[in-house]
């Protein structure tokens, strides 16, 4: 009885180190799959770039029980992988390092997108030995999975190195591996986006800001002069645009009228509009002539450009009591002067060139009367530029015939009315250039 007992013990061992021997991959799976769906959940909880690829890489080296791990991002422009945050005895020596396009098995596996286990890289052509010798550290085993967006594109390779127990890397390890890098690539993606969003209402922020410290600079209101209308618009395309305009009262009986337009759009182009009005502002303080005033800007300007901007500036003084004009065109559309009494028109032309482009230029005045009756527009070209649908511009003629047709209008009426026919015309196409126009009527 004791010896059937015995057996019956030893059948049992045998046939629990038999299930134990069944049921260990089967275990181990679950328990690395558990792993894995915990690191996950922590990885996809995290936006911020850096912190993210740091995560990957200590999970990656997790997940694989490996002395090692990198991440390599994809130069799109080089085809480059560069070692981003690698973990490991030498990860300072390694970041940052680029390995060309092809080269080793993480070029291999990002140029053909398959995953690879290589259980010896010394048998391995294809092994790029340069990482260990500017590192100093033994690769002996290499595991290396693709990474791809949503959209299915490559964005780098992942690996790990040297399993900690000195095995070989298994297909089991490249099903587990793949499946964590698929995860890793979505997180990586997200964060992108997140990014992308943040750095957008960033500078939608900075934009609005901009744009409220350049409308300050531009008249709250036309000065109101006995007999004489006056008024101006300025739409920028973007939030934030390059065109100029302003009065300036110039002692009891004269106003400085000008309009100005800076080559390109956005923030650059706003801040040099900025530094053009008060350039302007300061000479005409100083009581000097129009052509004076012009030249003296000119050359600061000359000084403080861009090489790759440019400036057109229209400048004139109104003299309320003698009723007349003085002016300098420097580059800028044409004035249009128009008498509705005897419908005699002018293109106010006289100047010389682009503000900015050569030092000590010139500049030669214009003078005009303004008659009862006299109807005076100034404008920037994106009036005349702008498109409709079948890409015809709105033209100078068109904007001429405007004022000849309705010149019986006040100033603010006569510009709201050539506004309101430019938006009609554009019938919904995107204005690609700001709008600026000043409009003067003599009664």
């Amino acid at each position: 009885m004791a010896n059937n007992t015995e057996e019956n013990t030893q059948l049992a061992s045998r046939y629990i180190d038999l299930l134990e021997n069944i049921l260990e991959p089967f275990v181990d799976r679950s328990i690395r799959m558990a792993e894995l769906v915990e690191i996950l959940a922590i990885i996809n909880s995290t936006l911020e770039p850096n912190k993210l690829l740091w995560l990957i890489m200590k999970s990656a080296k997790s997940v694989m029980k490996s002395e090692a791990s990198s991440l390599m991002i994809l130069d799109k422009d080089t085809g480059d992988l560069i070692i981003s945050i690698p973990t490991g005895p030498v990860s300072a020596e390694l970041s940052g390092l680029r390995i060309p396009p092809g080269k080793g098995i993480s070029g291999w596996v990002a140029k053909h997108e398959i995953p690879v286990a290589v259980p010896d890289v010394s048998a391995d052509p294809r092994f790029y030995g340069d990482v260990d010798k500017a590192s100093g550290f033994k690769t002996r085993s290499i595991i290396c999975v693709p990474m791809k967006n949503p959209n299915g594109e490559i964005i780098g390779v992942l690996q790990a190195i040297n399993k900690l127990d000195g095995t070989p890397f298994t297909n089991e390890d490249i099903s587990l591996f793949s499946a964590f890098a698929d995860q890793a690539a979505i997180a990586l993606e997200n964060a992108r986006l997140h990014a992308e969003e943040l750095e957008k209402q960033r500078l939608e922020q900075e934009l609005t800001l901009a744009r409220q410290i350049q409308q300050k600079f531009w008249p709250d209101e036309p000065p109101a002069i006995e007999g004489i209308s006056v008024s101006g618009i300025s739409i920028p395309a973007r939030e934030v645009g390059g065109d100029y305009y302003d009065f300036i009262p110039i002692g009891q009986n004269q106003l400085g009228i000008t309009v100005g337009d800076i080559s390109g759009k956005g923030v650059p182009a706003a801040l040099l509009m900025a530094t053009l009005r008060a350039m302007l502002r300061t000479q005409i303080e100083n009581h000097h002539s129009v052509s004076d005033t012009v030249s003296l800007v000119n050359n600061a300007i000359f000084r403080d450009i861009p090489d790759e901007k440019y400036l057109t500036l229209f400048y004139c003084v109104l003299d309320i009591k003698a009723r007349h004009i003085t002016y300098v065109n420097a580059g800028h559309t044409p004035g249009f002067l128009y008498n509705m009494h005897n419908k005699e028109e002018k293109y106010l032309e006289i100047g010389g060139t682009l503000v900015g482009f050569f030092e000590d230029f010139p500049f030669q005045e214009g003078r005009e009367s303004l008659d009862s009756g006299c109807v005076f527009l100034l404008y920037s070209d994106g009036a005349t530029d702008a498109l409709n649908p079948e890409d015809e511009g709105f033209g100078a003629e068109r904007l001429y015939s405007l004022v000849r047709e309705n010149c019986h209008l006040n100033a603010k009426d006569l510009i709201s009315l050539i506004y309101q026919k430019i938006v009609e015309f554009s019938n919904g196409t995107q204005q690609f250039d700001d709008i600026t126009m000043i409009a003067v009527k003599i009664d």
